[in-house]
């Protein structure tokens, strides 16, 4: 086998070579996916006596391989069997199989797969999208960010100067549904994913870092929750918390929505006013800097007046000073 079929294949192992004896091509277009028909086959030495064993047939295994053409490709590899005979120097039979050096003893995906899938696991992509990029099981995909666990170690004696967490809903990956994601402000890297949001848990995760290392963090983001910062106090004295913006933002959100409400219901339902509040809701809720103040549309709960985005958010405001000052204040905040 030349060095550009091994090169598209991805195979490292000296030993595999093309099974020239097959009844198809060697590499077999099935459509979907391609056959590659591989043998391997070296001298190996019996682990008890040392002597060359003997050759004793092949044994036919498949693997899943890397991807040929934009196709999957599957290894038929016919693997040499080895038989050492009982005698005085080794007092039971030996037998043994080749073993391929790309894929890992007991698994049957080559091994620069998985390493593509940690390379993959760094974008924003779920991991069903990884799975079918390389033909493989969501399952696979799991089992290799298990595996991760054993590779990346965290360094319990340092933490970044600015650190946040935030919840997730993760399933039933999770004991209580939710789990934490632990970011470093500084680079917006993922540092950990934490299994569970209870404050429990997460005092016995922080807590296996060092004194030390914990002292150091200055600033910790976090959303509005307030058992939160109870357990940063605790866990890192030295740290100033911040408020996620974007929870801060949420609640007077959801503060002036619940606003306009109410002032639909002062207006009585099926009135004028309250078909505008209803009809115009978004309007309300938009940033100011997104209102397009050039457009004229003809708007039906103002008897057909054209008006512009800005010009609706006046005629409505006007019919609350209450709706008008939590309007202010909400695009003041934001």
């Amino acid at each position: 086998m030349d060095y550009s079929i091994r090169t598209a294949l991805g195979i490292k192992d000296p030993h595999l070579e093309l099974d020239l004896n097959t009844k198809e091509d060697p590499i077999t277009d099935h459509g979907d996916y391609i056959v590659v028909h591989l043998i391997q086959s070296y001298p190996m030495h019996c682990p008890q006596c040392g002597r060359l064993m003997d050759k004793n047939g092949f044994r036919e295994v498949k693997y899943h391989g890397t991807d040929l053409h934009y196709k999957p490709t599957i290894w038929s590899v016919k693997k040499q069997k080895y038989l050492c005979p009982a005698s005085p120097q080794c007092p039971k039979t030996v037998t043994k199989l080749a073993a391929v050096e790309d894929v890992q003893y007991r698994h049957h995906i080559a091994t620069n797969i998985k390493q593509r899938i940690m390379m993959q696991l760094t974008k924003n992509e779920s991991q069903t999208d990884i799975a079918d990029d390389f033909s493989v099981s969501d399952w696979t995909v799991r089992r290799v960010i298990n595996h991760l666990d054993h590779v990346f170690k965290p360094n319990y004696h340092w933490l970044p100067r600015h650190i946040a967490f935030d919840d997730f809903r993760s399933g039933r990956f999770a004991p209580s549904g939710m789990s934490m994601i632990l970011v470093n402000i500084e680079n917006h890297r993922t540092l950990d994913i934490i299994l569970s949001r209870r404050s429990s848990f997460l005092r016995n995760y922080f807590l296996r870092y060092s004194h030390s290392a914990r002292l150091a963090v200055q600033t910790v983001t976090v959303d509005l929750y307030t058992p939160y910062r109870h357990l940063i106090q605790e866990l890192f004295p030295h740290a100033l918390i911040i408020a996620d913006h974007f929870h801060v933002v949420a609640q007077a959100y959801r503060a002036l929505n619940q606003t306009r409400i109410k002032v639909m219901s002062r207006a009585g339902k099926g009135t004028k006013q309250w078909r505008a509040f209803k009809h115009f809701w978004k309007l309300l809720l938009t940033p100011s800097a997104l209102l397009k103040y050039d457009n004229f549309w003809a708007r039906r709960n103002f008897d057909y007046a054209q008006l512009t985005d800005i010009e609706v958010i006046h005629r409505l405001l006007d019919f609350d000073d209450e709706l008008k000052q939590a309007y202010r204040y909400y695009q003041d905040l934001i």
